[in-house]
């Protein structure tokens, strides 16, 4: 039933979290298995959207089955990428009409402060889509929204009752670090690229609204960093985003590839260099 052998990498991340959260749970935190799963968290976050953009299995009973999962396990409810981030973020690119667009908030920027912020400022804006998405599911007789956020907030009460502390750090802090990445990878992508639709599009045929990563970040977290490839089409499953990368590459400005997201993270972000 799993569509994709290639998957079987995105199950077990979905398997070994919250096996390093139990084992820690009892046994202590062990700090070389919390910087483990801090790297996991970001994985699952992307696991969760290439979920959404791209189903792993071909009984929808069991496509569900993971979304809540992957809801539970990163306290973000999956319906939230269908309005916000395929029906918006990847509709516009970027654009005038992209409610997360970098540039909404304080103008053209591409520094540590507006990486930071960035998530904090998404969520400021996404509530008003996200309700409003919920009520038109609602109206059709389709709960699922609120079920996910149901069962979220009853497994996070749940771990929070039987010991606060442990929760608040192996399950509550994670999480956010893995939310704070999801959203903060917009900025990387996008901060410093040309709006892809609207009157300040490219319009010389250059793909010049997003930028890519090629190095190391591809393997740990499921070809995140071919953004370009990704955008031009969501249904290309994560395998085959490095292969889908170089038919576009010629097309995308040379100052929009970076090798290493470490490096450019310092370089550009921290020191403000080209």
């Amino acid at each position: 039933m799993l569509l994709r052998r290639a998957d079987l990498l995105s199950l077990t991340y979905m398997l070994v979290y919250p096996g390093l959260i139990w084992w820690q749970w009892v046994n202590g935190i062990q700090w070389p298995l919390y910087l483990i799963m801090l790297l996991l968290s970001v994985g699952l976050s992307v696991v969760q959207h290439n979920h959404t953009h791209l189903r792993m299995w071909s009984w929808g009973p069991l496509n569900r089955f993971t979304d809540l999962c992957l809801s539970i396990l990163q306290a973000t409810p999956s319906f939230v990428f269908f309005p916000s981030h395929i029906g918006n973020h990847h509709r516009y690119k970027h654009g005038p009409e992209d409610e997360t667009r970098t540039y909404r908030f304080g103008g053209h920027h591409n520094n540590i402060i507006g990486y930071i912020l960035h998530p904090f400022q998404a969520l400021s804006v996404l509530p008003r889509t996200l309700t409003g998405y919920i009520k038109k599911r609602a109206s059709i007789g389709d709960y699922w929204p609120l079920m996910e956020l149901c069962l979220i907030a009853v497994v996070s009460i749940g771990l929070a009752k039987i010991d606060l502390w442990l929760w608040c750090t192996l399950v509550l802090l994670p999480q956010m670090h893995g939310l704070h990445w999801l959203l903060g990878a917009n900025y990387l992508q996008h901060a410093g690229a040309e709006p892809g639709t609207g009157p300040d599009a490219a319009t010389d045929g250059s793909l010049a609204f997003s930028r890519n990563f090629t190095g190391w970040v591809n393997y740990v977290w499921f070809n995140i960093g071919y953004h370009t490839a990704h955008h031009e089409n969501g249904r290309t499953h994560w395998s085959d985003l490095a292969k889908s990368h170089k038919e576009f590459v010629d097309r995308v400005p040379k100052r929009l590839i970076e090798n290493s997201l470490s490096w450019y993270m310092i370089r550009k972000l921290v020191f403000r260099r080209s």
